[in-house]
């Protein structure tokens, strides 16, 4: 009999226990599914974080190299620019230097009572002319147009702005002075007082040169040509030297962005 109870006892006390046990394993085998799965989960949202920030990297590199490209180009068509603009300057230069010279012989020639001679033709075709000097500004203007920001460099910035719309002009208006004078005064002395004057053969030849010599309009408006000449002169070096600068700033922009 008291086996039988024993017996009893043992099994009626081990059945209720075995699903409890059950549970417990359940529960250790979901929470360690369960971590499995978070430490898996966050290493995908690394994985998906570190992807988006190297394609941003990625994109960032290629629109910096795309701005450079843009800026390599602006600049090199602004310094092509400049270099005609030197070119031009360089011309006109000789030809304002030879000017003033020829206008100082005459008006010496005038001075002493000199006599017409066959080497005034030439003095006088030089010194009743003057030069046209394109200004090369389409890169500026297409520079502009697409942004100035394009030049990742304030300071150069500032020195291609400066010159075109200081520097420049200023030499503009210098050249425009001297057109000016050149129309109001100068073209109508052509007219008037030369029977002949031709710039391709070097000849102007005065209708009467002693009648020329003595008029005191003509020879005051030959000195102020000269003086107008003069401030061009002085336009044109400042505006190279500007032009020079500028370009040493950009060729150094070009070799960083090389």
């Amino acid at each position: 009999m008291e086996g039988f109870l024993f017996s009893y006892l043992e099994a009626s006390t081990t059945k209720p226990m075995i699903p409890f046990f059950r549970k417990i394993r359940y529960k250790r085998a979901q929470d360690n599914q369960f971590l499995k799965y978070s430490r898996y989960a966050i290493g995908e949202i690394v994985l998906v974080v570190i992807g988006i920030l190297i394609a941003l990297q990625i994109n960032n590199w290629n629109e910096d190299r795309k701005s450079r490209q843009v800026e390599f180009i602006a600049l090199t068509e602004i310094k092509k620019n400049i270099e005609a603009n030197i070119h031009n300057m360089d011309s006109v230069e000789i030809n304002v230097v030879n000017r003033m010279n020829s206008i100082r012989i005459i008006l010496k020639a005038f001075e002493r009572n000199q006599p017409y001679h066959d080497s005034m033709s030439g003095h006088f075709v030089l010194a009743m002319v003057y030069d046209r000097m394109p200004i090369n500004r389409g890169a500026y203007e297409s520079f502009k147009e697409l942004g100035t920001q394009t030049v990742n460099d304030e300071k150069l910035r500032f020195m291609i702005t400066n010159y075109f719309d200081y520097h420049i002009e200023v030499l503009e208006d210098f050249l425009s002075e001297v057109r000016d004078d050149f129309y109001n005064y100068i073209l109508g002395y052509l007219r008037e007082n030369f029977r002949s004057f031709s710039i391709e053969n070097d000849v102007a030849i005065p209708k009467d040169y002693e009648s020329l010599r003595h008029n005191e309009t003509f020879v005051s408006s030959l000195g102020i040509f000269m003086d107008v000449q003069n401030d061009a002169l002085r336009g044109i070096k400042q505006a190279r030297a500007k032009s020079k600068e500028l370009l040493d700033r950009i060729d150094q922009r070009l070799n960083e962005l090389n």
